[in-house]
């Protein structure tokens, strides 16, 4: 079963497109009116994609649970599950989830957030809810031979209502379970239920993504005190940075106090690169925004030249440790690549999470940074195109790990992924990428619209800033 109708009831009622940027859609807040948000009533379709007998999910609502806010120092409370209820079933479920799917959940920095939220189920009937939704949707995404990628309506529209109801109660709202939930909700949408459409630029991308942004945004740098907020920071920043340069809007987490709390943590080697390349994914909503005012004349070429050089010079800088961490026997081996026709022939395999995602980040960042440059200086000596095809390598060296862990085991991959199109030297590897794409993300094309060449270029061209005059 799939998700029939989850605009709001004012769009509903006007019958018109809604965004479903919640907690308030972009339609209610142009007319300046209150939003009800997601419904509590959520419209489910068989899995043909028809409309006729819909089947509605509506949970009654829980009674209220005791509040856990986020203490004066940032730090969050946690209480202890108690025996025989709904949440220690549900952190149980977690738990030997965690456990049987090792591979999966092992190699995700997402793991570490699932492990503390057992504990934190108690007082947050939407973790509860989100949580006992992932692993229901996880369960069935793993079903031999033929794998799942339906989510169950009942679950699905409990974890939406609740969710609902702790964004529209002030005092759920700036709770670090919230938080959570909402998170959760974007992984179970963006890389367990493959939507019929094409996401427009991020891969990986949900409504609940916007969700994320917002609560982070009103708890503010200091919150990220907390070990658990900073992790969720981690966790969306490459993704969230993709969504407000789709919206043309400046990111949050580009202010200095964000930036601050990327740059003073104390953390491995590794870690440290992973800050140094986010913190610049952070600045490139803002920079692509100045170079669309460039085009139309509103900013000096100086003035977004200097912009671009400066993410060009920061990101080279970070070449050389990166590429150390590659050639260390130690982390990383190689091994020759098994797929059929893929552009490279070796592969990297590693047993460490961050350093996958800081080598794929970092050619993302750069891949973006070069195509910027190059739509304002060209390159007529081809460097800046021999440097995307040299980072597009270093991403298509990941593919067989992403393949055996899927995009909930490495979810920033496909949109990675993605941006080496324009890197391919030959319609055979245009195509690799895009069947591996495709593969990624499950799609079916009996039920799904599939990647297509045409598709992908798209994309890829609006990196360049480009798109917009």
């Amino acid at each position: 079963m799939v998700a029939w109708s989850t605009r709001c009831a004012s769009c509903r009622q006007k019958r018109i497109k809604c965004d479903q940027q919640w907690p308030a859609c972009g339609q209610c807040l142009k007319s300046k009116k209150h939003c009800p948000g997601p419904p509590a009533r959520v419209r489910f379709v068989g899995e043909n994609g028809t409309q006729g007998s819909p089947q509605t999910a509506l949970i009654s609502r829980p009674e209220p649970r005791q509040n856990s806010p986020i203490a004066a120092d940032g730090k969050s409370t946690i209480s202890p599950p108690m025996p025989g209820t709904r949440e220690t079933k549900v952190g149980s479920e977690l738990v030997s989830l965690l456990t049987s799917q090792a591979t999966t959940f092992g190699f995700s920095s997402f793991t570490q957030l699932l492990r503390n939220m057992p504990a934190m189920l108690n007082d947050s009937p939407a973790l509860t809810a989100a949580v006992s939704c992932l692993s229901d949707a996880r369960k069935r995404q793993s079903t031999y031979p033929r794998p799942e990628r339906k989510l169950d309506p009942r679950l699905y529209g409990l974890a939406l209502r609740d969710l609902r109801h702790a964004i529209q109660d002030s005092r759920q709202l700036n709770r670090i379970e919230t938080l959570l939930a909402t998170l959760v909700m974007w992984k179970v949408e963006a890389t367990i239920a493959t939507t019929v459409e094409l996401p427009y630029l991020i891969v990986t991308w949900s409504v609940h993504l916007s969700g994320v942004g917002y609560l982070l945004e009103r708890l503010g740098p200091r919150a990220a005190e907390d070990e658990l907020v900073f992790r969720v920071v981690l966790e969306s920043l490459s993704e969230l940075a993709s969504h407000f340069y789709a919206r043309n809007e400046s990111f949050f987490l580009a202010s200095p106090q964000w930036q601050s709390v990327l740059a003073d943590r104390d953390s491995p080697d590794i870690d440290k690169l992973l800050l140094k390349v986010l913190s610049q994914m952070s600045v490139f909503p803002d920079v692509m925004k100045d170079l669309r005012k460039y085009r139309a004349g509103r900013v000096s070429f100086q003035d977004i030249r200097l912009r671009v050089k400066s993410m060009f010079e920061i990101l080279e800088a970070l070449e050389g440790p990166l590429q150390s961490i590659l050639d260390d026997p130690s982390l990383v081996s190689k091994k020759p690549a098994c797929s059929l026709l893929p552009p490279i022939n070796e592969v990297y395999q590693t047993e460490s999470d961050t350093v996958p995602r800081t080598c794929c980040l970092h050619a993302l960042s750069s891949i973006c940074t070069n195509n910027m440059l190059y739509s304002l200086d060209g390159d007529t000596s081809g460097e800046l195109q021999q440097r995307n095809y040299v980072l597009s390598k270093r991403i298509w060296m990941f593919h067989d790990q992403a393949t055996k862990v899927g995009s909930f085991g490495m979810h920033y991959y496909p949109t990675a992924l993605l941006l080496t199109y324009s890197s391919a030297k030959s319609r055979n590897m245009e195509e690799w990428i895009v069947d591996l794409l495709n593969l990624l993300q499950e799609r079916n094309p009996a039920t799904d619209f599939m990647w297509t060449r045409e598709e992908v270029s798209q994309r890829c061209y609006a990196t360049s800033g480009d798109l917009w005059p």
